[in-house]
């Protein structure tokens, strides 16, 4: 394969690239993303689900930014209404020999959890164990310091937890394009000892058409120490489209 520049010309073993990132010139044509789109609803049960989510990236030669959105609704005829929502701003700054360091915060909300709203910062470090042009797969460890409101309480709660993460990802470039993303963070508990949070999510992406993508998703959160009267566990399987840009 032949790599290009204003200056330069090089050859390259396409076995041997794992990752190019084009910089260009202007704040949009760097910016990457994709929105989604969702709902499923089955007439026996009365029960239906609708999810909408979104994706911004901003990616420069020492780091990148990413905005991240996902909203999900599910609702049944003779129960109350569930909602899972977080919105999350990403920075990475890319180190030497595969290694990076991470900061984000953001907002989340999970109803079948007790979590009206959970305000987090998290900073972390992380290296990348496997790195090749069909396959990554990276792990952090870090602190997370969240703001808790809950559904059943007037009163909130500041925790300091750990982080402990661990994130693979394995993609096809070639026409058509398909991904698999799955990662697992850990939050144990610093301040509140012996609460362990866990949260597991996989994506799996098929290219229909150009830039038009199938996604069947899914996740788990798990908490060992719940807010009274709410479950310790959530889940949830979910289908959408996504279009890139």
């Amino acid at each position: 394969m032949v790599v290009k520049s204003k200056d330069e010309k090089k050859y390259l073993f396409k076995k041997y690239v794992v990752k190019i990132v084009p910089i260009k010139d202007t704040f949009w044509d760097i910016l990457d993303g994709y929105l989604k789109l969702g709902f499923n609803f089955t007439k026996s049960t009365e029960t239906g689900q609708f999810s909408l989510g979104g994706n911004a990236k901003y990616k420069t030669r020492h780091g990148r930014t990413e905005l991240n959105l996902n909203s999900i609704i599910s609702f049944r005829e003779d129960q109350q209404t569930a909602t899972r929502q977080d919105l999350t701003l990403t920075y990475q700054k890319y180190l030497e020999d595969k290694w990076f360091l991470g900061a984000s915060v953001g907002l989340e909300q999970n109803t079948e959890l007790g979590i009206q709203l959970r305000a987090i910062t998290n900073i972390a470090a992380g290296y990348g164990i496997v790195q090749s042009n069909k396959d990554l797969f990276y792990g952090m460890l870090g602190l997370s310091i969240n703001r808790e409101n809950f559904t059943d309480k007037d009163d909130g709660a500041t925790n300091l937890e750990g982080l402990i993460a661990l994130n693979y990802q394995f993609f096809i470039y070639d026409s058509p394009k398909a991904s698999l993303s799955t990662d697992i963070v850990a939050f144990p508990g610093l301040t509140d000892w012996g609460r362990v949070r866990v949260n597991y999510n996989i994506t799996l992406s098929w290219e229909i058409i150009i830039d038009l993508f199938w996604e069947l998703s899914g996740y788990y959160s798990y908490d060992n120490k719940p807010t009274s009267g709410a479950s310790s566990n959530d889940y949830y399987v979910n289908t959408a489209f996504r279009y890139e840009f």
